[in-house]
């Protein structure tokens, strides 16, 4: 690939330092960047007109003319992120902040056949053009084409489905896993992290590893006919299949002993309970829910201590049941994993994942904002 030419590479620096601090004045572009008033008043022109930046208020005078702020506008593009549960869809719009712009819970009881995904295919293209609407003109039409707001759909699934979308869909869709979106989102907002293991307790737990403060997600090589092979990325942290007690309780997947018939949430009930009914009674203290309760947290503590035998990381806990998990449930379950490891003194953070039950549809989006980000700025 060749390299970025001075014009491309001025531009992405302004680019960059608008997202980053978000409004700038053309003086403090030329000190922060080292540039010139012309090269830096000939790229903001551009990036105004195609969206990316729009001008600002003016500050207050220090006695000669007014300087203008300008702003990244993160509305100029807008990703969906979409997800089936049995009786609903859900969607959400985010920024290119990762700011949630708008939100739609529609019922519609799931199938997977192509007649289910061509009613998606209708409640996306309807929840895309209002949101666009919302935020009103963000970008102007490039030469030859129409402006596109709307980069992408992030498709959150938990099982491969028949025939997602159809060729109604009007903007470009990618598929990710539940875990994976998850965790993307994660990573996002926090900085902070480095590697880490990610545990979504949900009726079907699952999993994904966050590494160098990104999603890992490896590739493998498909072979073809004339053995090039093709390239495509494949889902990483599949700890809900693996092996946690020998021989034990018989898992949906047909196998024996997998972490999720252990540490699915749905084990905590007795008969005729609901997971948020033993919740409850747990807070009464009774003595038998709280021996459930600590059997399912040294599972959950073998299966943390399995993956982090891999990657040595922090551990992010989410799900359904990590609602009903307090700080004296979080301590308690990272001494049970320190216990299971040798030489660990407990310098790793475990901690609950982000409070909001849509984080993975912020992560499903960001599939295609990091992506044009990277594109723009270098993000």
């Amino acid at each position: 690939m060749p390299a970025p030419s001075a014009k491309a590479r001025n531009r992405a620096m302004i680019a960059r330092h608008l997202y980053t601090h978000r409004t700038a004045t053309t003086q403090e572009l030329m000190q922060s960047l080292g540039l010139s008033a012309p090269t830096v008043t000939q790229n903001l022109r551009e990036l105004i007109a195609d969206g990316t930046v729009s001008p600002g208020g003016l500050q207050r005078s220090t006695g000669g003319r007014k300087a203008r702020d300008f702003v990244f506008n993160p509305n100029h593009h807008l990703a969906i992120g979409v997800a089936s549960t049995p009786t609903t869809v859900t969607l959400r719009a985010i920024n290119l902040y990762g700011d949630t712009v708008a939100d739609l819970n529609r019922t519609l009881p799931y199938r997977d056949d192509a007649a289910y995904w061509q009613r998606v295919d209708i409640i996306v293209n309807e929840f895309a053009a209002n949101a666009v609407t919302s935020r009103g003109r963000n970008v102007a039409a490039p030469a030859g084409g129409n402006a596109a707001t709307v980069l992408g759909i992030g498709l959150c699934l938990r099982t491969p489905a028949v025939a997602p979308f159809t060729q109604t869909t009007r903007h470009p869709y990618v598929t990710i896993h539940h875990a994976d979106a998850s965790a993307t989102a994660e990573a996002w907002f926090d900085p902070t992290i480095d590697d880490a293991v990610c545990v979504y307790l949900d009726r079907q737990p699952s999993g994904s590893l966050i590494i160098g403060g990104r999603l890992h997600q490896p590739t493998i090589r498909t072979s073809d006919e004339d053995d090039a092979g093709t390239i495509v990325a494949h889902r990483n942290g599949t700890i809900e299949h693996m092996t946690l007690v020998p021989g034990g309780r018989k898992c949906t997947c047909g196998r024996l002993g997998c972490m999720s018939a252990y540490c699915s949430p749905q084990t905590l009930p007795e008969d005729y309970e609901s997971i948020p009914g033993f919740f409850s009674v747990l807070e009464q203290g009774e003595t038998h829910h709280r021996e459930r309760m600590d059997e399912w947290l040294g599972y959950v503590a073998q299966a943390i201590t399995n993956a982090r035998s891999v990657v040595t990381g922090d551990v992010i806990v989410g799900g359904e049941a990590a609602q009903y998990l307090d700080d004296d449930d979080l301590t308690e379950l990272k001494r049970r994993v320190c216990m299971r490891t040798e030489d660990d003194d407990g310098s790793f953070t475990l901690r609950a994942a982000r409070a909001d039950d849509r984080l993975h549809l912020t992560g499903a989006a960001l599939r295609f904002t990091q992506r044009y980000l990277h594109d723009l700025i270098g993000l």
